[in-house]
């Protein structure tokens, strides 16, 4: 009897420590993707951008940060609350506000997956479109980012799955030529090397900072491939950093897009 209860507590103890091992392996296991969100005066938005970002298909394999830049906004009541139910969201709050660009490479240096993707707190997804983004980086080894079609709205809070869309966007196949056209548009996932090759953002853009990146990445080298299917609904938001019709903000956006034709023209082959 005496051996039967030895060998009973050693494998109580066997099953115990494997189960504690699986534990740790688990939260110690890298997230496929990091999701990468800027927080400021999103209050409007910010209880719909996390009940659809949380119902991606594998958000459980992902990491989502949360950058709120001094947001004026109460935002982060919200996503405390979030925070409670899924622990792979990460929230930092800044005390100044460095722009949306300095907010993302601030992000993407706190990112532990080797996929990236930026998820605005005014669009929303496809619920399969991490998953169908990851994959094909995955598949196609020598592809940097990834990048499909979408939906437009003029309308807010949307979903996926009940909008009134005014048209899908659609991006032509990969082409440099064709990069003044910002061909990864509004939801791209890349690989988070890339930044290694052809480093950041550049922060001093207001609201051209990505098809600024974009263009310096691939006048180095960096391909992109157009992938099947649509990747979520972009809302035209009459507040937004690139669609604010405000003089000021607009003739800076005109600007920023001047100096990044007069660097890059000759590889969109304009005379």
């Amino acid at each position: 009897m005496k051996l039967i209860s030895n060998y009973l507590v050693s494998i109580g103890i066997l099953l115990v420590t494997t189960y504690c091992s699986l534990l740790e392996s688990e939260e110690n296991k890298k997230p496929r993707v990091s999701i990468i969100t800027s927080v400021f005066n999103g209050d409007e938005f910010i209880e719909g951008f996390l009940a659809d970002i949380t119902r991606q298909t594998i958000f459980h394999e992902c990491e989502l940060i949360m950058i709120n830049a001094s947001s004026p906004g109460n935002e982060e009541s919200i996503i405390k609350e979030y925070m409670q139910q899924y622990p792979n969201i990460i929230y930092e709050r800044l005390d100044h506000d460095p722009g949306l660009y300095a907010v993302w490479n601030l992000a993407i240096k706190m990112a532990s997956a080797d996929f990236i993707t930026n998820a605005n707190l005014d669009d929303r997804r496809n619920p399969q479109s991490l998953e169908i983004h990851a994959q094909a980086l995955e598949q196609y080894q020598d592809v940097d980012l990834v990048y499909s079609d979408y939906y437009m709205t003029y309308f807010p809070n949307e979903t996926f799955e009940c909008n009134n869309y005014r048209y899908i966007v659609q991006a032509p196949e990969f082409s440099p030529k064709l990069m003044y056209l910002c061909l990864p548009g509004t939801q791209p996932m890349w690989r988070k090397s890339m930044h290694d090759k052809y480093g950041f953002f550049n922060e001093e853009f207001i609201s051209a900072g990505d098809l600024e990146m974009w263009n310096r990445a691939v006048n180095q080298g960096a391909r992109f491939k157009k992938i099947p299917g649509i990747s979520g609904l972009y809302y035209w938001n009459p507040k937004g950093l690139s669609t604010d019709e405000d003089y000021g903000k607009a003739q800076k956006r005109n600007q920023e897009n001047d100096s990044i034709v007069r660097a890059y023209s000759y590889l969109w082959n304009w005379p």
